[in-house]
């Protein structure tokens, strides 16, 4: 496939994608509400012993890859090139002002001693290389909440080189430069494991957060998504990824989930993706509309303040605060949804408006040209 070939790249706003937000933020929610209800008590719960925590944050890396790709694909067909300029700009504009917000907080109240913070856990947050660093960084559980930071650094660092790569790879070339990266970083991760467990008899605490151990889960969505965009591609799987498919490959992933718990896997990696692509192929499916349901989609739009302001609010064993009862379930849930509310409406939500505003996803031109041509989104 040519450049310049027809395409069949999803396009527009696509609900069923806030609706799998949900589903993430959910899952990692549930993970620590449960460990806030079950640590005082000496117990594991039912939700970390799934490890819902880490199958939601690899649910967001898919999702991620698959949209961030076709948005910028989008622009391509449209605008016939891709600015990074325009690119960058709506990214700082989406991500930093909630994360540097939640940031000032806990510096803030770290300033008044009532959380353990040290300067270090600051500079790499704010730099987008927390998953470089252990959770943990200094005494009483200093660094713990900056620690869900790390998966902030994994999507900061395949915004720096993706798109970039993209151009230049061209549209014909970039599906199989996405499956080799994909491919190799997964390799890298076990050859890793391997020379830590040589080196230091264990497995260290930043293997399962950097960059070059995980962003596999995001570049298999980008795979969907360049692939999606051929349509051959999409032909075969809009006829031969029927229920029965779907179900199989649900099981499947079910038994991965089982037989490796939190350890990040290949086959995960590349599932995820599929589940993902079969119900935004089918909107109208009965997964597909609980997905699409408004308060799912609503959960989904607000899963990044919640994200970020959750973790406040996670009671973590060793780790003293004066928050009390604020880290206690169900009181945690509650403030954590109040919190990513407030942020999302008066922050977040704002400033994505003005990063649209400054840098439009497509120059003028490109848009009267568009909105002449019909588009039906993809859902």
């Amino acid at each position: 496939m040519s450049d310049t070939a027809p395409t069949t790249t999803l396009k527009g706003y696509i609900p069923t994608l806030d609706g799998w937000r949900a589903i993430a933020i959910l899952g990692v929610m549930a993970s620590h509400a449960g460990h806030s209800y079950s640590a005082p008590l000496g117990r594991e719960s039912i939700f970390d012993r799934f490890a819902l925590g880490t199958h939601g944050v690899n649910l967001f890396f898919a999702i991620s890859g698959l949209l961030i790709t076709s948005r910028l694909l989008e622009e391509w067909d449209t605008a016939g090139s891709v600015s990074l300029r325009r690119f960058y700009v709506r990214r700082a504009f989406r991500i930093l002002p909630p994360a540097l917000l939640y940031l000032g907080v806990v510096a803030l109240l770290g300033a008044l001693g009532l959380l353990p913070v040290v300067r270090e856990e600051f500079v790499a947050a704010t730099l987008f290389f927390r998953n470089y660093l252990p959770p943990i960084l200094g005494p009483n559980g200093a660094g713990f909440f900056t620690s869900h930071y790390w998966s902030l650094g994994v999507e900061e660092h395949f915004y720096l080189f993706w798109p970039a790569l993209l151009i230049f790879a061209g549209r014909k070339r970039a599906l199989p430069v996405a499956i080799v990266i994909g491919i190799l970083v997964a390799v890298w991760r076990h050859i890793e494991a391997w020379r830590e467990i040589m080196l230091y008899n264990a497995i260290q605490p930043t293997y399962f957060a950097r960059s070059d151990t995980r962003i596999d889960s995001i570049m298999w969505g980008v795979v969907a998504a360049l692939a999606l965009s051929r349509p051959e591609v999409r032909a075969f799987v809009e006829r031969y990824l029927s229920t029965l498919v779907m179900l199989a490959i649900v099981a499947l992933y079910g038994a991965i989930v089982y037989r490796y718990g939190t350890r990040p896997t290949f086959w995960e990696a590349m599932i995820v993706p599929i589940i993902i692509v079969g119900t935004v192929l089918r909107p109208r499916s009965i997964v597909g509309r609980a997905l699409e349901n408004p308060v799912m989609r609503w959960i989904g739009r607000l899963s990044y303040s919640l994200y970020l302001w959750e973790f406040f609010f996670v009671y973590y064993p060793g780790v003293p605060t004066t928050l009390g009862v604020w880290q206690t379930f169900p009181v945690n849930l509650i403030a954590a949804a109040v919190c990513a509310a407030a942020s999302y409406y008066l922050v977040e939500r704002p400033l994505v408006r003005i990063g649209h505003r400054v840098a439009p996803a497509m120059p003028r031109d490109a848009m009267d040209r568009a909105s002449a041509t019909p588009v039906v989104a993809a859902a």
